[in-house]
């Protein structure tokens, strides 16, 4: 095994190990019994109504990418596109970190003929403006609060909030900030870095004179953040838990701050950082540690489930590339 691989397994290990622990620890704290009485009485056709607003989000997310990919000068079909975006859906929740799925998204489409550097800058576009609308939507509702509770703690959230949403647009308005990014990646020497970041860089630089297409794709990104916070709420309502004016708000405050806090990769795929600091939140709501528990963790598993329509995707790929590879060869 090479450094590099024995390196990258303990990553892995070490995530395992620390979403393991988070997991126990909630475990430990939280009353089995009252876990089983909350899930006996679970609401199944609610819960089908949230996988389907969550299916619904990816649908219209692979819509998003193709039309960045369209934007950027990439032709594919938008079945091609729709079956490439759930395979990465599938292998963000099945890799150790949750963007794997990316790569192999990137990977997909570059087989195709296009530059990886030109998929990579629209994959990564297209997480920025994710990330940017989850942050728009989560400062209107922080603002929202403030003015009903008070600014603690929802002062501290929209600074949160807003510190994630300067540096996207400062790059995209503020020339000058993007300017110093790239000085400062030129000096990166090594394995060619500033080369192969610069070629990403110039690709995303072709999209600050599309603003109207840019601004399209934020109100459209905009939906597509408020039907994954929704399943989190409809996932509550299958639960029995009340959902008043309050607490609906809070919920695109609370589901915002928990995508943030697992973007560092140091679990895997959020679990147990996701569970852990949903139970914190939603216990200043007014929530049970049992009903906030499996709140996020039913969540999990709706997207996980969601997911394996990608898994057939791929299974179904790999078995039409076999069927090819034993074909006998023509006489």
């Amino acid at each position: 095994m090479t450094p590099g691989n024995r390196s990258r397994l303990w990553r892995t290990v070490l995530k395992i190990a620390v979403s393991a622990a988070l997991m126990f620890v909630l475990l430990r704290r939280t009353s089995l019994t009252e876990l089983y009485a909350i899930v006996k009485t679970v609401d199944i056709g609610v819960l089908v109504v949230a996988a389907v607003c969550f299916l619904a989000s990816n649908i219209l997310g692979a819509v998003q990418w193709h039309q960045l990919l369209t934007a950027s000068g990439v032709s594919l079909t938008f079945s091609r596109t729709f079956r490439f975006y759930f395979v990465g859906l599938f292998f963000n929740n099945f890799l150790p970190a949750n963007i794997g799925g990316d790569a192999v998204k990137v990977y997909d489409v570059s087989r195709f003929g296009s530059s990886i550097y030109n998929v990579i800058a629209v994959t990564l576009l297209d997480r920025l403006l994710g990330i940017f609308s989850l942050c728009l939507l989560a400062v209107v509702a922080t603002f929202w609060l403030w003015n009903r509770l008070g600014p603690d703690p929802y002062g501290y959230y929209g600074v949160i909030f807003i510190a994630c949403m300067l540096p996207a647009l400062g790059l995209y308005f503020f020339k000058p900030l993007g300017n110093l990014l790239r000085k400062a990646i030129l000096k990166i020497r090594p394995l060619s870095i500033d080369e192969r970041v610069s070629s990403v860089l110039d690709y995303l630089g072709k999209f600050k004179a599309r603003r109207q297409l840019v601004a399209r794709l934020v109100g459209f990104s905009l939906i597509i953040q408020a039907l994954r916070v929704s399943t989190h709420m409809l996932v509550g309502v299958a639960l029995g838990i009340d959902l008043n004016t309050i607490l609906v708000i809070q919920f695109f405050v609370f589901i915002p701050l928990l995508s943030l806090a697992m973007i560092p990769p140091i679990t895997i795929n959020g679990l147990g950082i996701r569970e852990g600091l949903g139970v914190l939140l939603f216990a200043a709501a007014g929530l049970g540690e049992a009903d906030a528990f499996t709140l996020e963790f039913l969540t999990y598993i709706i997207s996980v489930s969601v997911s394996l329509l990608g898994l057939l995707f791929f299974v179904s790929r790999a078995g039409r590339r076999r069927g090819r590879e034993m074909e006998p060869d023509a006489v």
